[in-house]
């Protein structure tokens, strides 16, 4: 009986280790974005179409950077990656910074306590020096932050000044949504290797330029040199 009814709070909370075992990262993410077009439209209704329009496209570039791999393809598509969120940031910094800032750190602060693949977050850090570790096995803890997300994404949305029904298909919806996030993350759809490695990519691409830029100067540097000398003598 325990295990049945822990089983049905996993289907409503969420898997400890995600549907598809490759974490939450990408469910809290998501819950996080239409926790802040909920609040936004609530109580700044003036900025509901400019940072629903963000939101949207914000998720969507991590959706199609990381199903299309493009971290595999030219770093143009990463440069473009961090780009679109650049803009993104500083149009809605111009409407209102204050409001941007809050939506953002909201974003910030479910990402960093997303229990990943292994159930660890930013409270729940690995052992030092393992030499074997199968994860994190304190799956109280891990329901404890499935519990706080979903019940604070739950609150604001029974909170809304909108007729009831539709409060309800809003949560009915998201808690439909949030097995096919988890298992696309198992596609690559995650918020976290996606920006990792579109930043790797960029990193290592300026990183090859100056090693190949330091070769050049070597080369030329062994064919002067010795030019010079053989001309003065």
């Amino acid at each position: 009986m325990k295990k049945v009814l822990l089983n049905i709070y996993r289907g409503i909370v969420g898997n400890e280790f995600g549907w598809s075992g490759e974490g939450n990262e990408q469910w809290y993410y998501f819950l996080a974005l239409v926790i802040n077009l909920m609040l936004t439209w609530w109580l700044k209704p003036e900025l509901g179409i400019i940072f629903t329009v963000a939101a949207v496209i914000h998720y969507v570039t991590v959706c199609v950077y990381g199903y299309e791999i493009l971290s595999d393809s030219s770093v143009e598509c990463s440069i473009a990656y961090y780009a679109i969120h650049t803009v993104i940031f500083i149009v809605c910094i111009f409407f209102n910074w204050k409001w941007t800032i809050l939506t953002s750190l909201t974003v910030i602060v479910a990402y960093f306590i997303a229990p990943d693949c292994m159930g660890n977050n930013i409270f729940m850090r690995p052992p030092k020096g393992y030499i074997i570790y199968y994860g994190n096995e304190n799956i109280a803890a891990i329901l404890v932050f499935h519990t706080f997300l979903f019940i604070t994404f739950v609150a604001i949305a029974l909170s809304l000044p909108i007729s009831l029904w539709i409060r309800i298909i809003i949560i009915v919806i998201c808690m439909i949504l949030h097995p096919i996030i988890d298992f696309l993350e198992g596609e690559c759809i995650i918020i976290s290797d996606v920006t990792n490695e579109s930043l790797e990519k960029i990193v290592q691409t300026i990183k090859d330029s100056t090693d190949s830029k330091k070769i050049n100067l070597c080369i030329v540097g062994r064919e002067i040199i010795p030019a010079y000398f053989y001309n003065t003598i």
